[in-house]
């Protein structure tokens, strides 16, 4: 089976549908989005258009929960906090009802999906240090876990009675001893200095997961973006990915 498994659109269509695209090149028979749909970007229902039409898999991420009002947005930045309030006031009853219907979790054939963490995954916990690593290994039961929630894609790998191994690869085939704990990084606002999407590819048959960086348009979700009168931070990082 391919699985297609990409995370954190926050409101970027033309990334969205970037990926999308990509993922069918790419001959995906399962089409996974782990969250956060909605937020920073200009564009919230048509990203969940997009989900609801394209993904077998949708998981619910912090900004889709609060801009259904699930949770207050005061842990949120100023600019998060601007922005979802617009994407509150732009989403339409059937968005709304769409992603009130997405679980915190999900796990399938030996995978685990969720937006942050397997630790407590409505807590919004994010893995970022090895420590975190080691927390998230502990709680999900099969050999993979895919996340989003730091916009920045990492494959960390864990073996019996060994620390896990934050490896520098973007393309890994797993070791019959080995389980794989892999962020796919950001569809819509990529944080690791490449502006690209990124999403990730598994193929249980070969054990091979490969993370997959996409080109879309930049500038005319940057135009967009400032049609709708989103903060000049939130436009401008998306050209250096940061």
């Amino acid at each position: 089976m391919l699985y297609g498994i990409c995370s954190d659109i926050h409101s970027n269509a033309v990334a969205f549908e970037a990926v999308i695209a990509s993922m069918k090149d790419n001959n995906v028979e399962r089409k996974v989005c782990l969250g956060d749909l909605v937020g920073y970007g200009a564009d919230p229902d048509e990203c969940v258009r997009l989900a609801r039409e394209n993904m077998d898999i949708c998981i619910i991420g912090n900004h889709d929960s609060v801009a259904i009002k699930h949770e207050s947005s005061a842990g949120f930045n100023p600019y998060a906090k601007q922005a979802i309030e617009w994407t509150q006031n732009h989403l339409s009853d059937e968005s709304v009802s769409f992603l009130r219907t997405l679980p915190y979790i999900c796990e399938e054939n030996d995978i685990c999906f969720v937006h942050a963490s397997p630790l407590s995954p409505a807590d919004w916990v994010y893995v970022t240090e090895l420590e975190d690593a080691l927390d998230a290994f502990e709680h999900f039961k099969g050999r993979y876990c895919f996340v989003g929630h730091t916009h920045s894609p990492v494959i960390v790998a864990s073996r019996p009675n060994a620390i896990p191994k934050i490896l520098d690869e973007y393309e890994y085939t797993i070791e019959d001893t080995e389980r794989l704990l892999v962020n796919v990084g950001s569809v819509g606002q990529p944080r690791d200095r490449d502006p690209r999407s990124c999403w990730c590819l598994l193929d249980t048959e070969t054990k091979c997961v490969r993370l997959i960086r996409v080109d879309y348009d930049v500038y005319q979700t940057q135009e967009r973006m400032k049609k709708a009168g989103m903060p000049s931070f939130l436009i401008d990082r998306l050209s250096v990915g940061r």
